[in-house]
């Protein structure tokens, strides 16, 4: 089964609140724009309740695709950095010919590694639909997932398919986030906006078939698709700047603003196709959550989970 102690020490366990800082957030704090990347890989889309949506199945994928979107990928990415320590893998990998990045976003990390804003020749991008039947020509030494929460209705048959491509000894690597939000000391109110948010993501990935909740599973999961040395590593997104910690301040501010910028975006979708919402009453309900997520008297965090395993050679 998958082990929770190993690598405890990489994570992160509780956080302490910072009780001088201001009760309020910067409400000017907000994304910059720097996407350049795929936009023009993206073949066919949809506009719906002023988004641009991908059309491949009538809008399967439930997060926009526009310009707006893929800046907050960016700098979404950038936080997954900074909370991991500028770790891109924590699997440990002896040697890699072929990589798979599952879910690649704008994929800015081929760029990173490389310190050069160009694609490297050695990478190739492919649109396709990762819950479908996998086509690949030949198997992968390490295939990353990083934040797809959200984006697939049957990850039993994700796993199972990166372990059938994979080759002995190669390893897939899940870094991702678990909803609903958890509080420790009793500071989100049960009926507030924020709590209501929480359970309502909760409650409309359940009906998309989207689950939200399936990171805390991702071990377990692993272990069924037949993967060894199972290891779980865990991280927290405060939801603002009241940890006391310099790095995980800076690590909520980050993730307020991920969340605050991006939060019409992450609902829209599935709210008024799953949950019978219009337009008006999700920007409602955002500025109702946008003004509890500033206040850093309440404690909330997210959990993050880096989930590795290895396909055995017998």
């Amino acid at each position: 089964m998958a082990d929770t102690h190993d690598h405890m020490s990489i994570g992160v366990g509780h956080l302490e609140p910072d009780n001088n800082s201001d009760d309020f957030l910067n409400d000017d704090m907000s994304l910059f724009s720097s996407t350049a990347s795929l936009r023009s890989s993206i073949l066919r889309s949809m506009e719906e309740n002023g988004r641009k949506y991908h059309g491949y199945k009538e809008g399967k994928y439930v997060l926009p695709v526009d310009e707006q979107e893929l800046d907050r990928q960016i700098f979404q990415y950038d936080l997954c950095l900074l909370t991991f320590d500028h770790i891109l893998s924590f699997a440990p990998f002896t040697r890699l010919n072929r990589v798979l990045d599952a879910g690649c976003g704008v994929g800015d990390w081929c760029r990173s590694v490389t310190h050069t804003a160009s694609i490297p020749p050695n990478v190739q991008f492919e649109i396709d639909d990762l819950e479908e039947t996998w086509n690949f020509s030949y198997p992968f030494d390490y295939i990353h997932c990083l934040m797809m929460t959200g984006a697939f209705r049957d990850w039993s048959t994700f796993y199972r398919q990166a372990f059938e491509n994979l080759n002995p000894d190669g390893w897939l690597e899940i870094q991702d986030i678990q909803f609903p939000l958890y509080c420790d000391d009793g500071t989100m109110q049960p009926q507030g906006a924020l709590k209501r948010w929480s359970d309502l993501m909760v409650e409309a990935g359940d009906k998309s078939g989207f689950l939200l909740t399936t990171c805390e599973s991702a071990g377990d999961m692993m272990h069924e698709a037949g993967f060894v040395d199972i290891v779980r590593i865990p991280y927290k997104w405060p939801i603002n700047e009241w940890p006391r910690e310099p790095k995980w301040k800076e690590v909520g501010r980050r993730t307020s603003i991920n969340f605050r910028d991006g939060m019409s975006g992450i609902m829209m979708a599935l709210f008024t196709r799953f949950m019978g919402w219009s337009k008006e009453q999700v920007e409602e309900f955002c500025a109702q959550v946008d003004k509890e997520w500033q206040d850093t008297r309440v404690h909330a965090y997210f959990n993050l989970w880096v989930t590795y395993g290895r396909k055995a050679r017998h």
